[in-house]
């Protein structure tokens, strides 16, 4: 065989291994600089929509509004702790550990609820924290201060009044239950019950709250939705002391 046509032979292997070899190298690069894709499937201790639990008390209409998006209150309450709260049912559009990492930064509130002026974090600690919450209502300020208790085990918060703060609310409580539903959907469960310190008939109360809790629950699942990033308008952070 003549000397040239081994050459050229050996030139294309040369210039074939090489060729295999930066594409191998580049692959390497891409996959070093992507993050880990998220596992499938719901995360350690959440449950899914398809548990008992997700729906329920809710009628076939209502479980339809849920899933196409809207914000349904329910209409009977649910009990709590020998309260009867006034509970809703929606999803957030992020995925259930988003969901949970947001919504246990409570002292984050201010940042979009309408009527809220400030909520700091007094105190924080492994599956808990202390935030005080100071609003004014009809030209009344109101100040309160909560404890909040998160299990992420089963991704459930709750929460309470502190009892050693001289709250200007007589009661409450409440909690939020999330359901696993997609990489890309959460479903919340969510009761509340408050009492003001002014008396108040409960149906008045109940009608109130149940005015009000659409709209407050349309801007947390807007603020959740933006990863954190909305804003009510207007909001301007406090000032940091020195």
């Amino acid at each position: 065989m003549p000397l040239f046509k081994v050459a050229r032979r050996q030139g294309r292997v040369a210039t074939g291994l090489m060729i295999g070899l930066m594409s191998l190298f580049s692959a390497a690069r891409i996959l070093a600089a992507e993050p880990p894709a998220k596992p499938a499937g719901p995360p350690a201790g959440a449950m899914t929509d398809r548990d008992p639990s997700a729906y329920q008390g809710m009628t076939p209409e209502q479980i339809a509004r849920v899933k196409k998006g809207e914000i349904v209150i329910l209409d009977q309450p649910t009990s709590f702790e020998g309260r009867q709260l006034i509970t809703a049912a929606f999803f957030f559009n992020q995925d259930i550990d988003t969901v949970w990492n947001l919504m246990t930064q409570g002292w984050r509130q201010e940042e979009y609820l309408p009527r809220l002026e400030r909520s700091p974090l007094i105190k924080k600690w492994d599956g808990g924290d202390q935030i005080e919450f100071q609003l004014s209502v009809a030209g009344v300020e109101v100040k309160y201060r909560v404890i909040g208790t998160h299990e992420k085990s089963r991704y459930y918060c709750s929460w309470k009044l502190d009892p050693s703060f001289d709250n200007d609310m007589k009661e409450l409580s409440g909690f939020w239950q999330y359901y696993w539903v997609d990489e890309r959907h959460t479903l919340a469960r969510y009761g509340s019950y408050a009492e003001t310190t002014l008396w108040v008939p409960a149906f008045l109360r109940d009608y109130l709250t149940r005015r009000d809790l659409p709209e407050a629950l349309t801007v947390q699942r807007r603020w959740v939705d933006s990863g954190g990033a909305f804003r009510k308008p207007g909001y301007q952070p406090a000032e940091k002391k020195p």
